[in-house]
């Protein structure tokens, strides 16, 4: 949901900062610096208006719409701020993206609010103390303006599509592309992760700060190494929490995603198998999947309309089930309720009813599904359509679970009239200090072999969270040894370490606590996993969070 826009006239051809800076100056004299009226922009803060960023201060900064041109029209940066709570240690400012692409990002800085379903938020870390945190909706999202919105929702293709679907869904991602360029033909080129840094740093310039340091999550990893290459004498500390891949934006990253949902399939097969007696889905991991293609295909035959989460009125597909065990996998932790509720599944008896907790509209977009195609458009991508044939094929054969098949399609970007604007920014540390890097083992949305090369790449130090296939880690429960090492970076200033942290634990052989009222539970797990649906944030949609 948008909300208030700053009153400022955005689509000004020339801005009104830059004819103040040009009336101020010599007839024949070129400013030395084409942004100075942006960097010496005076900000205004206001308390929030959102019950979501209630206690935070928010604001908007100016900045060119094209980098190239910035004499020309003007977008709006819409950002939050939570101030240092200990003045006397304040160590500057912490710039934040929650990731995405198209991940809004003012929400970052809040104190959790349980009121409102919402969990997370670094207002109560320890960093909280020493920076004031800046939150963002970068370029195109949430409050910030323009807006982009292309008036079709993103392609999802089935997650295993048979031949004769393919013509079907090449044609939709036509569709999206030609109604994305119709309604922003000339904003697309311009929403890239490139002109998102250059806006992180005319807000650094415009706080008065001459250096900021940085949190990012998934995309938000590229983007801080992206601000890092373009603006090294400028990035202070850094941390990367989740990092994607430094090379082959954005399909082969992507695509990297349903062998990661593949790899977590395969340790939770493994681990119900030694299980059997208790589950009765197979011995083996081979008969535990064969027990779960009977299902799907039974779901394919007759889909449910019992299962929690879904919206009202809406069947529970096998390709929704394709989603539900690809993801299910991944949470370790509660492997034995997800065993449960697999039960009512594969025994083909009714749910116990649950609903999710009804919360109040947060009145604050957390995601953008336009600006998420719009950025993946800031690189090539193949035209031939034999290519992604093969690649869905295989995806279906050997990855079908998770995202499955979603990203081996073609995506609404094969199909752009224009080329990117610009070549992509070349990832590399020079002139500023080493930062930290986070991996999980088994992290499918961003998969882990993308930290040890990020941090290769940038000379950083590595955390590695083992037996995990989480995503996002600082500041969540049970996740300490993360947290601690981010915090002795960030806030006592220790230099970045290599460091190895356990994973949440797997189910023992005896029930969890949560195992005393399983049916419910096993209901609540599978309400808030299909929940998800509708989140482009989730992995059931593309994007890496």
């Amino acid at each position: 949901m948008r909300r208030a826009h700053p009153p400022i006239a955005v689509g000004t051809l020339v801005s009104a900062l830059t004819l103040s800076l040009a009336a101020a100056a010599p007839a024949a004299a070129e400013p030395a610096d084409p942004l100075a009226a942006f960097h010496e922009q005076e900000v205004e803060w206001a308390p929030c208006e959102e019950r979501l960023l209630e206690g935070l201060d928010c604001a908007w900064i100016e900045v060119p719409l094209d980098y190239a041109d910035p004499g020309g029209e003007r977008a709006s940066i819409a950002i939050s701020r939570h101030r240092a709570t200990d003045p006397d240690r304040r160590r500057g400012i912490l710039l934040t993206n929650p990731g995405g692409p198209g991940g809004s990002g003012r929400y970052m800085p809040i104190e959790p609010r349980p009121d409102l379903g919402f969990g997370y938020g670094l207002g109560t870390q320890r960093i909280a103390e020493v920076y004031d945190i800046i939150g963002m909706d970068p370029r195109g999202s949430g409050a910030s303006t323009p807006y982009l919105d292309c008036g079709a929702d993103l392609p999802l293709p089935p997650s295993r599509p048979d031949d004769d679907e393919f013509s079907a869904v090449t044609r939709a991602a036509v569709s999206v592309q030609r109604s994305c360029e119709s309604a922003h033909g000339d904003l697309i080129p311009l929403m890239t992760t490139a002109n998102t840094a250059r806006d992180m740093d005319v807000i650094r310039a415009a706080l008065g700060e001459e250096r900021t340091s940085y949190y990012g999550v998934s995309y938000g990893t590229y983007l801080g190494a992206v601000y890092g290459s373009l603006f090294p004498e400028r990035l202070d500390l850094s941390v990367l929490d989740s990092s994607v891949l430094p090379d082959g934006m954005w399909r082969e990253l992507f695509r990297t995603q349903n062998r990661g949902y593949k790899a977590n399939v395969d340790r939770y097969t493994a681990w119900v198998a030694e299980r059997h007696d208790e589950y009765g889905f197979g011995s083996t991991p081979e008969e535990v999947l064969a027990t779960v293609e009977e299902t799907r295909a039974r779901l394919e035959e007759e889909p449910r309309d019992d299962v929690p989460g879904m919206p009202e009125g809406t069947p529970f597909t096998a390709d929704d089930f394709d989603f539900y065990i690809g993801s299910a996998s991944r949470n370790q932790m509660y492997w034995d309720l997800i065993s449960v509720e697999l039960g009512f599944f594969v025994n083909d008896v009714p749910f116990p009813g649950y609903e999710l907790p009804e919360y109040p509209d947060p009145e604050v977009e957390l995601s953008n599904d336009s600006l998420l195609m719009a950025v993946s458009c800031e690189a090539e991508w193949p035209s031939r359509l034999s290519g992604y044939y093969r690649d869905m094929r295989e995806a279906r054969e050997y990855n079908p679970y998770g995202i499955g098949a979603i990203w081996d399609s073609p995506q609404p970007c094969a199909f752009a009239s224009r080329a990117p604007a610009e070549p992509l920014v070349e990832l590399e540390r020079e002139g500023y200090a080493p930062g930290l890097v986070i991996a999980a083992e088994f992290d499918a949305n961003t998969v882990y072999e993308g930290g040890p090369r990020m941090a290769d790449r940038l000379g950083n130090a590595l955390v590695t969270v083992t037996d995990e296939g989480g995503h996002g880690f600082y500041g969540m429960p049970g996740h300490d040894c993360v947290t601690a090492a981010v915090d002795a970076y960030l806030v006592d200033g220790a230099a970045p370490r290599d460091a190895t942290c356990a994973g949440l634990p797997r189910p023992q052989d005896a029930p969890s606590a949560l195992r005393t009222q399983e049916a419910e539970a096993a209901g609540a797990v599978v309400a808030g996993i299909m929940s998800e649906r509708g989140n482009p944030l989730a992995a059931r949609l593309p994007g890496i969070g």
